[in-house]
Formats: structure tokens, sequence, C-alpha cells
């Protein structure tokens, strides 16, 4: 089953997350044989309805058992937030997405 993580290539205080974004590559790598990782284009509308545009890598990578592979990609989720001055992380396993705060 499919698993994605979505981290910003810039956190909210516009410092990079280059490093942060090669070490969840290589956790995802270790946790599941290997990753796809594609830039693509996140965005999202803030309580005053401004529309913003954020600079993403998808991290892409296989699971074989869904409960496993939602506890390890959530426990990432949070050291990325830990990490950075990100409000959320995006995370789907199996087609089910989670916004973990």
């Amino acid at each position: 089953m499919k698993v994605e993580l979505i981290i910003p290539a810039q956190d909210n205080d516009g410092s990079d997350n280059s490093a942060i974004i090669t070490a969840a590559i290589k956790d995802m790598c270790q946790l599941y044989g290997g990753a796809t990782v594609y830039d693509a284009a996140g965005y999202w509308i803030n309580d005053n309805g401004h529309l913003y545009e954020d600079a993403v890598k998808v991290l892409v990578s296989a699971a074989t058992k869904p409960d496993e592979a939602k506890a390890e990609l959530t426990k990432l989720a949070r050291d990325i937030l830990d990490a950075t001055d990100q409000e959320a992380v995006f995370v789907s396993v199996g087609g089910d997405a989670e916004i973990i705060e």
C-alpha cells in the first residue's frame, strides 16, 4: 500500500528544510525499503481567506502492514514538527489521509 509524506521545502520562517527532508527520505528508505520523491506545490487558506502556496517535497513509499505504517509515519511526522516551524504535516497511508498537528 502507498504511504505519503509531504514536507514544505522551506519552513514557516523561510529557512531551508533540505536537511530535514533528506533525513525523512533516509527514514522512509529504512522503514519501507525505498522512497520516490518529487516536487509539488501545496496550497492552503488562512483564517482571513488568503490563499498561500508552498513548494513541497512529496515522499512516497510502499508498506505492507497498514497499522504499523500509520504509526511509523505519524511518528516521523511528529519528529518533523519538532524539528521545524511547521504547524502541520500531511501523511497518507493507503489513501487514508491525515493532518498531523
